[in-house]
This record gives C-alpha cells, sequence and structure tokens, in this order.
C-alpha cells in the first residue's frame, strides 16, 4: 500500500466515523436520516477496505459515500435542527470531496 492509499484510507474511516456518530446522534428522533448516515459511513468504510486491498472499486464507493454523508448532513439540518448553516455544509462539502479525491487518485495511483 502507498503513503496516498493510506492517507486516503485513514480519511475514509475518519468520514465513515463522523457520520456513524451522526446516525447515533439522530437514530431516535429521525430513523430516515439516521438510516442515511449509517449508509454513508458503511460506503465509504467498505471503500476503505477497498483501498487498502488496491480495488479500483473505491474510486466509486468514497465519493458515493461521501456525496451521500453531505446530503444526510443537510436532511439533518433542515428537518431535525431546523437551522441551516450554509458555512458548516460548504465545509463539509469540501472535506467530503477532498476524501472522494483522494481515494480516486490513490485508486488510480
Amino acid at each position: 500500500m502507498t503513503a496516498l492509499a493510506a492517507l486516503a484510507l485513514a480519511a475514509a474511516m475518519v468520514y465513515a466515523a463522523v457520520n456513524a456518530f451522526g446516525a447515533w446522534a439522530v437514530v431516535r428522533r429521525r430513523s430516515r436520516v439516521a438510516a442515511a448516515f449509517l449508509v454513508a459511513a458503511a460506503l465509504l468504510t467498505v471503500g476503505a477496505v477497498a483501498l487498502a486491498f488496491g480495488s479500483a472499486s473505491a474510486a466509486v464507493l468514497v465519493p458515493v459515500g461521501a456525496l451521500l454523508a453531505s446530503l444526510a448532513s443537510w436532511w439533518n439540518a433542515r428537518i431535525v435542527l431546523r437551522r441551516m448553516v450554509p458555512r458548516r455544509h460548504a465545509v463539509r462539502a469540501v472535506a467530503g470531496a477532498c476524501v472522494a479525491a483522494l481515494a480516486v487518485w490513490a485508486s488510480f495511483v
């Protein structure tokens, strides 16, 4: 495993942990939002494992998981918190894009 793949794997796992925490935080209030967070965390985790094994499927799994994580976060803010702070969602989207870009880059290098 290259250093780039290790960095992408670590970033994907941290992002998955953040989404698992999001699922835990809202599971009693909105189970569908929690399910979206959990599916995003699962996609990110499976993508990280694919990175560890050098599979090109990580180039699809991690970006889809990151996109779903951003959508779940936006949905959580709209439905559960009832308060949107666009700057926070922009930061989360940039973080997800960075994780996705690292995974795609690591998959093809």
